[in-house]
């Protein structure tokens, strides 16, 4: 074998162990990522489940609504993501009902910090009102244009009402599917 050829010959094993050691690595990677992201939604689950009902009650300054708690208490629904609503509304995710949840909103604009239960399909908090005297009325505040907060149901157990029925009647399809 003359000099140029052991040359080459070692380039060539050297480019290769390299495109192998880059394709070994990245899956590594993808496997501890895969794993990683396994762990934080059990935890994302945990918490979810398990709602700080002392801390809620302590923000709102009232009880938590009895429906807000028969929707937590149900691990099918809670758990789930993009859930229909109604006039093509989506809502992407529930959100835990804990400390860490407490969002601190432009109170000039909004009135008040907010503890989103959920969030919509485009990323807005939907909420209770913290207050006394403040019924159940669900809000959302729309995060695309800061201060423009309107009611979302009249209540929290007219959404839970409406949120079942819509998407017990696409849970049924999807199983004769």
């Amino acid at each position: 074998m003359t000099l140029g050829r052991s040359v080459h010959f070692v380039l060539a094993v050297c480019f290769w162990g390299l495109i192998f050691a880059m394709c070994l690595s990245w899956r590594l990677q993808k496997r501890r990522n895969s794993k990683k992201e396994a762990l934080e939604r059990r935890a994302l689950i945990k918490r979810l489940l398990h709602p700080d009902w002392e801390f809620y009650e302590r923000h709102l300054q009232r009880p938590a609504p009895a429906a807000l708690r028969e929707l937590f208490a149900d691990r099918h629904l809670i758990t789930s993501g993009g859930l229909n609503y109604e006039k093509g509304e989506t809502l992407s995710s529930f959100n835990p009902v804990v400390e860490g949840s407490l969002v601190d909103a432009d109170t000039s604009r909004v009135g008040h910090s907010m503890v989103p239960f959920v969030w919509s399909g485009c990323g807005d908090p939907i909420y209770l009102r913290p207050g006394a005297t403040e019924a159940d009325t669900v809000y959302i505040a729309y995060h695309d244009d800061p201060g423009n907060v309107q009611i979302f149901a009249k209540s929290v157990a007219v959404m839970v009402e409406k949120l079942k029925d819509l998407n017990a009647a696409t849970r049924a399809v999807k199983q004769k599917l």
